[in-house]
C-alpha cells in the first residue's frame, strides 16, 4: 500500500521517486497543498487569458471576497475617481502599486483597477433591478451572454441584450443603454471574447 498525503487531494507520496527523494516529495507535496489553494485562482486567472481573457470577477471571488466583499460595493463604499485616476481612502496616490503587493498577480494590476474604477462610476443598476432574480452579473453573463460579430447576445437565443431589456426588467431606455454598457463591460471582464 502507498503512503497517502491525506486532505483535499490524494497524492501518492512515492510517485515516481527513488526510495531516496520520496520524504522530500513528501514534504514539497505537503508545501504545495498549502499553497496550491491560494495560488491557484492567480493561474487560472493568468492562464485564461489564452482562453479570451482573465475572468477577473471569478479572481475577486475566490482571492478578494472573503475579506473585501463584492467588488462592486467594495468600490462604491471605499474607492473614489479623480482626475480620471481611481483612489483609495488609504492609499491615494499609490493604489496600482499597493494592489501589487497585495495578493494581486502583476498581469492583473490594471484590469482590475479599471474594473474598480468602471464599478465605483456605475449606477448600480444590475443591483437594483436584476439581481432579484438573477444570480451575480459576472455569473450571468458567463452563463447566459456572449458575443456575436460584436454585440452583446443571449447565447441561447442569439437576441440581442438590448433587445431584451427593452422589454425585461422595468427598465426606461436610458438606464436600459446603461444596463446593455454594464452587462457589456461584465463579459469582457469574465473573459468573452
Amino acid at each position: 500500500m502507498q503512503p497517502r498525503i491525506e486532505g483535499a487531494f490524494q497524492v501518492p507520496a512515492n510517485l515516481y521517486l527513488t526510495p531516496v527523494l520520496q520524504g522530500t516529495r513528501r514534504r514539497l507535496v505537503q508545501l504545495a497543498l498549502v499553497l496550491l489553494p491560494g495560488l491557484a485562482s492567480t493561474v487560472a486567472a493568468v492562464a485564461e487569458t489564452a482562453a479570451g481573457g482573465p475572468d477577473l470577477h471569478r479572481y475577486w471571488d475566490d482571492r478578494c471576497q472573503g475579506c473585501h466583499g463584492d467588488s462592486a460595493d467594495f468600490a462604491r463604499r471605499t474607492l473614489s475617481v479623480a482626475g480620471g485616476r481611481l483612489q483609495g481612502r488609504h492609499h491615494v496616490d499609490e493604489l496600482p502599486r499597493f494592489l501589487g503587493q497585495h495578493y494581486l498577480a502583476a498581469p492583473l494590476v490594471q484590469p482590475v483597477l479599471a474594473m474598480l474604477q468602471a464599478q465605483v462610476q456605475a449606477m448600480p443598476l444590475y443591483r437594483q433591478h436584476c439581481r432579484r432574480c438573477h444570480d451575480s452579473a459576472a455569473q450571468l453573463a458567463r452563463d447566459a451572454l456572449a458575443l456575436r460579430e460584436g454585440r452583446l447576445v443571449v447565447r441561447t437565443r442569439g437576441e440581442p441584450v438590448d433587445a431584451l431589456l427593452a422589454r425585461h426588467g422595468g427598465l426606461d431606455r436610458v438606464q436600459a443603454l446603461e444596463l446593455e454598457a454594464t452587462l457589456a463591460r461584465v463579459a469582457h471582464e469574465v473573459g468573452l471574447r
